[in-house]
C-alpha cells in the first residue's frame, strides 16, 4: 500500500506539474497573443494613417490639378482679349490723326528716294492727295501702289531690298510688348 500511496503522490505531483506548466504555457500563448494582436492594431492605426493621408494627398492633388487647368482657362480668355483688343486697335490706327505722320515718318527712315512705295487700299484712298504731295515737296520718286496683303503702314521696294513698315510686320515685331501694355490696362 505504501507503494500505492508513493505512486499515488508521484502521480498527483506529475499532474500538478502537468497543470502548473500547462497553466504557464497557457499565460505565455495569451501574452503572445496578446502581444501580436497590439502590434496588428499598430500595423492596422499606421496603415489607416497612411491611408488618409494618401486619400488627403490625392485630394489635394485633384483640388491643386483643377485650380491650375481652371487658371490656364483664366489665362487664356484674357489672351484671347487682349489679342481682340491688339487686332481692333491695329485695325483703327488709320483712323488716328498722326497716321499720316507715322507714314511720312516710315518713308524717310528707309533712307530710300526712289522705287515702290506699297500702302494699303486703304490707307491710298484716305491720303492719296496728301502723299502725293509729300513725295513732290520731299523729292521722292516712288511708284505708289497699293497692297491688299498689308493692313496699313507702308513697304518700299527697290530692286531686290524690301524696306518693311507694315502694321502686321511692326505689330507682330511688338506683340509682346503690346499685350504686356494692354494687359497692365485691363489687369
Amino acid at each position: 500500500m505504501a507503494t500505492q500511496q508513493v505512486t499515488e503522490k508521484i502521480l498527483e505531483d506529475a499532474k500538478k506539474e502537468a497543470q502548473e506548466i500547462l497553466e504557464h504555457y497557457k499565460r505565455e500563448a495569451i501574452h503572445v497573443q496578446k502581444q501580436y494582436e497590439e502590434k496588428i492594431e499598430e500595423k492596422k492605426a499606421h496603415i489607416d494613417a497612411e491611408a488618409e493621408m494618401a486619400k488627403k494627398t490625392e485630394h489635394m492633388r485633384l483640388v491643386s490639378q483643377k485650380n491650375l487647368e481652371f487658371r490656364k482657362d483664366i489665362v487664356a480668355e484674357k489672351r484671347k482679349h487682349i489679342v481682340k483688343i491688339i487686332e481692333e486697335a491695329i485695325k483703327k490706327l488709320p483712323e488716328h490723326k498722326q497716321y499720316f505722320s507715322f507714314l511720312t515718318t516710315m518713308i524717310k527712315n528707309s533712307g530710300e528716294k526712289a522705287g515702290e512705295l506699297c500702302i494699303s487700299k486703304g490707307d491710298l484712298k484716305r491720303y492719296e492727295k496728301q502723299l502725293t504731295n509729300f513725295l513732290k515737296e520731299n523729292s521722292y520718286h516712288f511708284k505708289v501702289v497699293y497692297d491688299d496683303t498689308i493692313q496699313g503702314g507702308v513697304l518700299i521696294k527697290k530692286e531686290k531690298i524690301v524696306y518693311h513698315g507694315s502694321l502686321d510686320l511692326i505689330s507682330e515685331l511688338l506683340r509682346d510688348e503690346l499685350a504686356i501694355a494692354v494687359s497692365n490696362k485691363l489687369f
